[in-house]
């Protein structure tokens, strides 16, 4: 059943364009706070994003202070070392000297020991010192006499201490020794003897 005129008639009266512009105000209003969130998000992130390269520039300035402190630190170590190095090296020139000085002073009560404790044609031919040990080379007409100085060396005055015989041995006489020891035997005997020499160690 088709409806008639007079069914039409009362829907002529129904406003759309108020419709209309209530629907275009909430859309702008959507857009709007749309818009405004948006604004207010990448305000956010922007100053979250200032905020983390402030952080950032504060933490590798604090680094670089720190590297630079380190560098400084480690110079001042290093010219430590240096001269600690240089105290120590100066300080064993010291007691070398030290030790060189007190050789020499030593050197004529040594000399005088050993000519008060050397049997007769008992000869030196040489005399080593190094500190306070002592490498005695000499030579004697018999293994008797190479005795008496070794028993002459351990007196009980302690002067000489550790003596030792290193080395004895028969040879023909020959050279300086022979001369001076011409009333010997012809044979005499080579010796060396080691030893520790208490006065070297006084100062």
């Amino acid at each position: 059943m088709r409806p008639g005129p007079a069914a039409l008639r009362p829907m002529s009266g129904i406003n759309f364009l108020a419709q209309r512009n209530q629907a275009s105000g909430a859309h702008r209003r959507f857009y709007l706070l749309l818009a405004a969130t948006t604004a207010g998000a990448s305000a956010v992130v922007l100053a979250w994003s200032t905020h983390i390269a402030a952080q950032a520039a504060q933490q590798q300035q604090l680094f670089n202070l720190l590297r630079a402190e380190h560098t400084r630190m480690d110079a001042a170590i290093n010219v430590g070392k240096q001269q600690e190095a240089r105290i120590a090296e100066l300080e064993r020139k010291r007691r070398y000297l030290e030790a060189l000085q007190q050789q020499r002073n030593d050197a004529p009560r040594l000399l005088d020991e050993l000519a008060r404790r050397m049997p007769p044609q008992v000869f030196l031919t040489a005399l080593v010192q190094q500190g306070r040990n002592l490498t005695l080379s000499g030579s004697a007409p018999s293994h008797r006499h190479v005795m008496q100085l070794l028993e002459a060396l351990r007196d009980a005055d302690g002067t000489f201490t550790q003596v030792q015989l290193q080395e004895a041995r028969s040879a023909s006489e020959v050279g300086p020794a022979a001369t001076a020891a011409a009333s010997a035997p012809g044979r005499r005997h080579d010796f060396v003897i080691t030893a520790r020499h208490r006065a070297a160690a006084t100062q």
